[in-house]
């Protein structure tokens, strides 16, 4: 079980609560048995002062000693569970920092969310309240009958039959209601999240196009199905918990207590003092049962919860080699694509098939082809955002997958179409490239990238938080930041998606600047969808569902009248 599975750090303090909780309940039943006493002791006029008093210490030791225990047993099942969930978000967070780069590109960011913030939290009652509640409810329980059960076992036999049948009310009626109802409600709680992540951070799109989008519409079916759900489960779950905790309430338990008492008392069975402790204690019988009823659908979200975050952490990892091959200092950065065949899983169909290419140091090759032909599927392979299916891409001779991952992403600068910014300063955005450097660094990058003048116009210059009032970029702006993350990071290998997609003719200009600055003495790959852009790559490529069909320059290509040529023509 995968909750069971997730929980074993905690297993051991979870049976600690619990026996704990089974310990508070045996000094809860002190004050009943003292009042009873009192009550005994009373009526037959043999009350005096030292009982009188030693039923008061009782009370008073009971109620102490239950709450404190209580207390304490709770407040450490916190600490461990805060101290849990930390570990496991950490745990989280490294894991997906070893997943390939591939699988968070496919991956719902609203997904990736509601596993690290919110269902990590709904393991909290589990661990927090589960142990001790579960623990006093049984001792509740158990001891106060057994107690009952010695003051007149026709008395306790009756109200714990009360107690089974309405329990059996309770199965009954969860057994009659739709099989997998709360499996439905869980998921469809989890949709509604997710869809919510979405709506909100594509909301300047729903809004532009007046609330109309398919994105609003899987938010507005998510909510539909959560309350449809939520009905669901109130009319059927919910309805018998609802009648078992009326019939466990106080008020449901005078019905048995008196009732009985009178029933009995008047056969001559009970002597009618005992309604004195099994007011007091009867009504407690359940009240733990109150608590961990409930619970049921807590450790329901917390199952379906762990399941999804252990499916997470079952995710295999990029595998790093156990002893990472070096690339000796000042070999060519050049890349060698081995008769390559990638496939994203094992029942989809090829993406590349069968590519040999080579790219050489020093250059730049241009990569080509219509939507869908596995450009980006090509360029990120040489990033191992996935590991190839078959074949292999070799680094400066080197395997890629004999490189530890770190080293082989150190030598790389990917410059996307988005630009990749993150909330916060400008200057941590471009450090980003190479952590350690200084900030004379990070300005020079700055001016090679041709962003340090309009970086110098934001309100606290590479101080200003991304993001924050006045701190905006647009498209081209973005990208010339991303490109001085490059320069600082001062690659090997500079890997281009179409890294002037956003930009107006104003900063293309100084975007196209910049990389011709920045691919000097690099292997520069370069995704394209403008081939006006790559008219003077050293070489082009030309891809077509998934294979390579053409290769050259561009008066070479355009003279050979296929693929690129028919591109070239449409785009003139």
């Amino acid at each position: 079980m995968e909750l069971s599975r997730l929980l074993r750090p905690v297993r051991t303090m979870m049976i600690a609560v619990f026996a704990a909780g089974f310990l508070a309940s045996a000094f809860t039943l002190m004050a009943p048995i003292a009042v009873t006493a009192l009550a005994s002791r009373a009526l037959d006029a043999t009350l005096d002062a030292p009982t009188a008093w030693l039923c008061l210490a009782a009370i008073a030791v009971g109620f102490a000693a239950s709450h404190l225990i209580v207390l304490a047993a709770t407040g450490r099942a916190h600490i461990v569970e805060s101290a849990f969930r930390h570990d496991l978000r950490s745990r989280i967070a490294h894991h997906l920092a070893r997943l390939p780069l591939g699988w968070h590109t496919a991956e719902s960011s609203g997904r990736v969310r509601t596993i690290v913030s919110e269902d990590v939290t709904k393991i909290h009652t589990i661990i927090a309240h589960s142990g001790t509640d579960l623990g006093h409810a049984l001792g509740t329980l158990l001891l106060g009958s057994a107690y009952l059960f010695s003051l007149s076992w026709q008395y306790a036999l009756l109200l714990v039959g009360w107690l089974v049948a309405c329990l059996l009310v309770f199965f009954l009626g969860m057994l009659a209601t739709p099989s997998g109802s709360i499996e439905v409600f869980t998921e469809a709680e989890k949709d509604l999240t997710s869809s919510t992540i979405e709506l909100a951070d594509g909301i300047a799109t729903v809004k532009a196009f007046g609330m109309s989008t398919s994105l609003f519409q899987r938010f507005s079916d998510a909510l539909d199905r959560y309350t449809t759900a939520s009905y669901e489960w109130m009319k059927g779950p919910g309805t018998p918990m609802a009648v078992t905790m009326a019939l466990f309430s106080p008020a449901g338990l005078l019905i048995p207590i008196l009732l009985g008492a009178w029933g009995l008392d008047r056969l001559g069975l009970i002597d009618p003092v005992l309604i004195v402790p099994f007011l007091l204690v009867g009504v407690t019988l359940p009240s733990g049962l109150s608590r961990v009823i409930p619970l049921a659908h807590l450790l329901a979200q917390g199952k379906d919860a762990a399941e999804r975050i252990s499916a997470l952490l079952d995710e295999e990892p990029l595998a790093e080699p156990a002893s990472p091959a070096t690339i000796p200092d000042g070999a060519a950065a050049d890349i060698v694509f081995d008769d390559v065949s990638f496939r994203y899983s094992d029942t989809a169909p090829d993406a590349l098939h069968s590519i040999s290419a080579r790219f050489p140091a020093d250059s730049v090759t241009a990569v080509v082809g219509p939507s869908g032909s596995g450009k980006s599927t090509l360029v990120t392979l040489i990033a191992r955002f996935w590991d190839v299916s078959s074949g292999r891409i070799l680094l400066a001779g080197t395997p890629i997958t004999e490189l530890a991952s770190s080293d082989l992403l150190s030598r790389m600068a990917i410059v996307l179409q988005d630009g990749g910014l993150i909330a916060d300063t400008v200057e941590e955005n471009i450090r980003l490239g190479h952590p350690g450097a200084s900030r004379a660094q990070v300005e020079e990058a700055a001016r090679a990238a041709r962003i340090h003048d309009r970086i110098l116009e934001l309100p606290d210059g590479y101080d200003s938080v991304v993001g924050s009032p006045g701190v905006h970029f647009s498209g081209g702006e973005a990208q010339r930041i991303a490109l001085a993350r490059a320069f600082i990071g001062d690659p090997d290998v500079l890997l281009l998606d179409e890294a002037t997609a956003q930009a107006d003719p104003h900063s293309e200009r100084r975007i196209q600047e910049a990389l011709g600055a920045l691919a000097r003495g690099r292997t520069t790959i370069v995704i394209a969808h403008r081939l006006s852009t790559i008219v003077d790559a050293d070489q082009i490529l030309v891809l077509d569902e998934g294979r390579l069909v053409e290769s050259g320059t561009h008066r070479e290509l355009v003279e050979l009248g296929g693929t690129y040529a028919a591109m070239w023509e449409a785009q003139q």
